[in-house]
């Protein structure tokens, strides 16, 4: 048991590092222009899509979980769709754990960056910065749900009609959908 504690904080402290890394590589990128202002609102502004680019990616997990979930539904249980249902069934169990710590740590770096991204351009059109900030905050509730299911806080996790109302939120693809779209609409217009 603590041989897998010791796994998941590596692999968790791992991804931090590699978040890190990466932040800092994009800070110190330098253009031949000589007017600093102008290169750290690039900087900000391709942070934006960096970030929607990363929260897509946690979409992944959702949908390898939705092809397992609707193949045991959809698949017939004889001849080639058995064996292609129970194919899809033992893949998803032998990538379930690992797609959802790796879900954990670019959900994590989306959110860092989203963040970075917002304060570096809070200065800008308020219109533009209350679109942005009102993404991030529906960004936030997505976190927060899933560290609730994730780590199982006590008085959300002993309501079972919560729990599932959760549940039903954090893994709605159509609203995270809506607000990837309302987030490339927010970089469109500040472009």
């Amino acid at each position: 048991m603590a041989n897998l504690k010791t796994k998941k904080r590596i692999l968790i402290s791992t991804g931090i590092v590699f978040i890190l890394v990466i932040s800092f590589g994009f800070s110190f990128t330098t253009t031949a222009d000589d007017d600093d202002k102008g290169d750290d609102d690039d900087f900000a502004k391709d942070l934006a899509y960096v970030s929607i680019g990363l929260f897509v990616a946690t979409a992944v997990t959702i949908s390898v979980y939705m092809t397992n979930k609707y193949s045991r539904r959809f698949l017939g249980d004889e001849g080639k769709s058995k064996e292609t249902k129970d194919k899809i069934s033992q893949i998803f169990r032998k990538i379930r754990k690992p797609l959802n710590y790796i879900h954990y740590i670019v959900g994590f770096a989306a959110l860092t960056t989203l963040l970075i991204h917002g304060i570096r351009l809070s200065n800008k059109d308020e219109k533009l910065v209350a679109i942005g900030w009102i993404t991030t905050a529906v960004y936030i509730f997505y976190v927060l749900s899933g560290l609730v299911i994730w780590l199982k806080i006590k008085p959300f996790w002993n309501s079972k009609k919560t729990v599932r109302i959760l549940n039903k939120i954090h893994r709605s693809l159509i609203l995270f959908v809506g607000i990837v779209i309302l987030h490339l609409i927010h970089v469109v217009m500040a472009d």
